[in-house]
């Protein structure tokens, strides 16, 4: 071991007279861990979240949109021309329907998005796989209603096909119903034509029998979504043979944004297309921007400890000058003194990082179960369901993430130490003798 190595080593281990510089020592190397967690921490949630939530859009939406600006009934013409341009990884192409309704019951009413799903066409794993309950079938069942008449006392039993509905599970709660009960949707019905009067618009009732509940995970989809077959839906918003559009489904997510301009040209102007990302381009920007944001935020408490480091090593350099003053007489260099000091303040970086990565990776990882535990502790809950579009908070811990949080705290920690080092090489030995 070379003796500045030697030298660095006692400063660090060996008990100092004013115990104050220690203290400080151990607030420096402290700050440098909780700025290096807490950023690891952050950038995994952030990063998770992002990923978490591109997983469950692609899941439950269209990667490629085609929707056009007027009645859509050309549908099966423009699927063949479609499927005629051999797109590599095009795995589906269906048609859609989605309007809004109501859906009430004896009980409640809740504004919901009826989704009309091609079932012949159509990918659907990822209801079938959250189901709580029931199936995601769509098929009619018998209805038996009893109605009295308005001349009689006596109740008339009335029997009927009704069709299917499949629903959230934030939704059914809401509603307060489960797989078997029949509740109704409620949607917009207008008027015969009337050349003298305005349209109104008057609704209509339509009794449907939950087949499923669903539990994906993401609180707009459980919360607001009611899936439907593509010929009830058409049936119920007087649609016959239309659609609202076309859902395209590829192998690779990211491929969509590039066939969509391909897919352009062959369309005329009255169709727009649009990607999972352009539906989301704003929300997806401004996770980016936090994200950035808050990892430039937590950095400080990198750099003011890094502060900490520059005024431990003033202080052990001012407590350590005879020693310093002895060192050089004996013939050490300043470039020797230099190093000792530079050994400290890449010392206090380096365990205040290994320190801070090793919080900081067991923190994300075991996050929901912290989050947990203040919930239950103090009544605080940090991530509420009702808030945000997951029922968890995800995190992934990711390699890159982790060496560049390393990478930073170090490198600060180098270059808060490049002051104090050269400030006591530069001491003179007769100055730091003189009153010995």
């Amino acid at each position: 071991m070379k003796f500045e190595l030697f030298i660095a080593h006692r400063h660090l281990t060996r008990r100092r007279k004013t115990g104050f510089i220690s203290l400080i020592s151990l607030i420096s190397m402290g700050g440098i861990a909780i700025g290096v967690m807490a950023l690891i921490i952050v950038l995994s949630v952030m990063t998770g979240f992002d990923n978490e939530l591109k997983r469950k859009i692609v899941s439950i939406q269209p990667h490629l949109r085609i929707e056009k600006s007027e009645d859509w009934t050309n549908s099966a013409d423009d699927m063949a021309k479609i499927r005629a341009l051999n797109i590599p990884g095009l795995k589906i192409v269906m048609r859609f329907i989605e309007k809004q309704a109501i859906l009430r019951t004896d009980t409640a009413a809740q504004g919901v998005v009826v989704m009309g799903l091609d079932t012949e066409n159509g990918d659907f794993s990822i209801y079938e796989k959250n189901l709580v309950s029931g199936t995601l079938g769509f098929q009619e069942s018998v209805y038996t209603e009893k109605r009295r008449r308005w001349w009689s006392f006596k109740s008339k039993v009335e029997k009927s096909n009704v069709p299917s509905i499949v629903l959230g599970e934030i939704l059914a709660s809401r509603l307060r119903v489960q797989v078997g009960d029949v509740i109704h949707l409620i949607t917009p019905e207008p008027e015969k034509k009337n050349p003298f009067m305005p349209l109104p618009m008057h609704v209509k009732t339509w009794p449907v029998i939950v087949r499923g509940i669903f539990h994906i995970g993401m609180s707009d989809a459980d919360a607001q979504v009611a899936l439907l077959s593509l010929e009830t839906a058409q049936k119920f918003y007087h649609m016959e043979n239309k659609i609202s559009g076309l859902s395209l489904q590829f192998s690779d997510v990211d491929e969509a944004e590039k066939w969509k301009w391909v897919l352009a040209g062959h369309f005329p102007m009255q169709y727009r297309l649009a990607s999972w990302y352009d539906m989301n381009q704003h929300f997806f920007q401004a996770l980016k921007v936090e994200k950035f944001l808050i990892s430039i935020l937590l950095s400080l408490i990198v750099v003011v400890a890094a502060f900490n480091i520059i005024s431990t090593l003033i202080m052990v350099s001012m407590e350590k000058t005879r020693d310093i003053g002895i060192l050089r007489a004996l013939g050490a260099t300043r470039s020797a003194i230099r190093r000792i000091f530079l050994i400290e303040g890449m010392s206090y970086g380096f365990w205040g990082m290994v320190i801070g990565v090793g919080m900081g990776v067991w923190g994300a990882l075991h996050i929901n179960d912290l989050s947990e535990f203040l919930k239950t502790t103090f009544g605080f809950e940090v991530f509420p369901r009702d808030v945000y579009i997951f029922d968890r908070i995800p995190a992934e811990v990711r390699m890159e993430d982790i060496m560049v949080v390393a990478g930073l705290a170090f490198i600060l920690a180098v270059i808060a130490a490049l002051y104090p080092a050269h400030r006591a090489a530069s001491l003179k030995p007769v100055e730091a003798l003189r009153y010995e």
